[in-house]
């Protein structure tokens, strides 16, 4: 009896031993193709503000190593890209050093003209390993695919939320939808900018990042979660 694709991904037990090899070669992956961020910026800081300029340079930022998405604005007056890197996280809580690991960072950034002047408007989502594993294990994704295919995904499906404002937020926790079954887990935090990217603000040198924590299928959700995840009428609590 030969087993297919659906029967071999449906089992538990399967998904349990492969996760935590699927999550680190995903990892490794994405550390050998870590996105140049300083190059990537110098790039985008050349933008000039006519269509034959602006598809020169989104075609130079298409080619780079790490580069996950780049879009022109509908007024193709500025351009936005999405690149990949991994970063060893040391995360501070009131100053102290609460733990370090290692972290899949997806860093989005618009670049505009204001008066001259070029502008960045940088966001991020950030996963740890420990959600990529539980990605595998409680949800229905391939495992005859690569996983970091999978996270590039679901990075810009969570940025798109950030911009919308399409989360559920419950006890101090942020959750996004998927494309699969579930939801992803996790909350805002501050991401230190990098010296050598070249950039300057007037406030404190961090961008908002959404670190996300771990992934839910809908057995581990709370039933008040469940309920507004389902966003279904039919759903009361009793």
């Amino acid at each position: 009896m030969q087993m297919t694709h659906a029967d071999f991904s449906r089992s538990t037990a399967i998904r349990t031993s492969l996760k935590r090899g699927l999550a680190r070669q995903a990892l490794t992956t994405a550390e050998r193709e870590s996105a140049d961020l300083p190059a990537l910026f110098a790039i985008a800081a050349s933008l000039r503000p006519n269509p034959k300029g602006l598809d020169r340079i989104a075609a130079r930022l298409g080619t780079r190593r790490g580069v996950t998405r780049v879009a022109l604005t509908s007024c193709r007056k500025s351009l936005g890209f999405t690149a990949r890197a991994v970063r060893q996280v040391e995360a501070k809580v009131q100053g102290e050093t609460a733990f370090c690991e290692t972290g899949l960072i997806y860093l989005r950034a618009q670049a505009d003209m204001t008066g001259g002047r070029i502008g960045f408007r940088v966001s991020a989502v950030g996963f740890c390993g420990h959600a990529l594993e539980r990605l595998v294990e409680r949800s229905d994704v391939r495992l005859d695919a690569p996983l970091l295919q999978v996270i590039d995904i679901e990075a810009h499906a969570i940025l798109r939320g950030l911009e919308r404002g399409a989360w559920i937020v419950e006890d101090g926790d942020e959750f996004y939808p998927p494309s699969t079954t579930g939801l992803w887990a996790g909350g805002q935090d501050g991401l230190c900018m990098e010296q050598d990217w070249g950039l300057s603000t007037d406030v404190v040198p961090t961008i908002p990042i959404f670190s996300v924590r771990t992934f839910l299928s809908p057995a581990e959700m709370r039933p008040t979660l469940y309920l507004r995840w389902k966003d279904d009428p039919s759903c009361r609590l009793l």
